[in-house]
């Protein structure tokens, strides 16, 4: 889940390298979800996003981790008061890294 440098290729305009895992329970390591490239960083928070979001879907309440143009980051979802996964919250979590992530 490590990239020391987030894009592929050597080119201008090569893309972003973005990944997802679970630490499921009673392992040791991460288990890779869903990876790709994307042509931008912006892309690739967005991709990244909608992969996290269906792990919630099957995964519940799991350490997550991803990686999005080098960016590392871990995230264990909150419950909302019925004490279901907040997807809502950890979709707005991870809406407001891409946007501090992202540069014009």
């Amino acid at each position: 889940m490590h990239d020391d440098t987030g894009t592929a290729g050597d080119g201008a305009g090569a893309g972003a390298r973005w990944s997802v895992g679970v630490l499921a329970s009673g392992v040791e390591n991460l288990e890779r979800l869903d990876a790709g490239t994307a042509p931008s960083v912006g892309a690739a928070w967005a991709a990244a996003t909608a992969a996290m979001m269906a792990a919630l879907q099957v995964w519940g309440r799991r350490e997550f981790w991803l990686s999005v143009a080098g960016a590392p980051v871990m995230m264990i979802p909150g419950l909302t008061v019925d004490g279901r996964v907040d997807v809502d919250d950890a979709r707005a979590g991870l809406e407001e890294l891409a946007a501090r992530n992202v540069y014009p």
